[in-house]
């Protein structure tokens, strides 16, 4: 056990596809998601996701301004990603990422949070990440 586990980002392509059962990649990530979270109830890791897209996944029909102001001051920790701690996006995260040479934008702030945070190891089915210094988490086959 280490007082301070290595934080892994659950990208938004792999949230995405943990969260809708008709995805082509969904048993194969739901696998990998259980055994991150043992992981997790073993103290070996952190989980962590962006802000923005963890915030998608909890409320797919979006929120008003007043929702996603109580969802930043209090995340409830329900549903299939409660163990997982958001990432919070301000107002220099996404200049950064505006300002980075990354096309995608999702792709741009995601990476602008992993340095920010120090995250080094990513659960994505998103191809563009395999471009920069990160351990991108092989998916096992379901």
């Amino acid at each position: 056990m280490s007082m301070d586990p290595p934080k892994v980002l659950l990208e938004a392509t792999f949230l995405d596809a943990v969260t809708q059962p008709d995805h082509p990649r969904h048993d194969e990530c739901v696998a990998a998601y259980r055994e991150l979270v043992q992981q997790f109830e073993d103290e070996q890791v952190l989980l962590v996701a962006v802000s923005d897209h963890l915030r998608a996944v909890d409320h797919p029909h979006g929120l008003t301004t007043g929702e996603k102001v109580k969802w930043f001051v209090h995340r409830p920790r329900l549903g299939v990603f409660a163990p997982v701690d958001p990432l919070y996006v301000g107002g220099q995260h996404r200049r950064a990422a505006a300002a980075t040479k990354v096309d995608d934008p999702t792709v741009a702030l995601t990476l602008v949070m992993c340095s920010r945070y120090g995250v080094r190891r990513v659960a994505t089915l998103h191809e563009a990440y395999e471009a920069f210094d990160l351990d991108l988490l092989p998916l096992p086959v379901a």
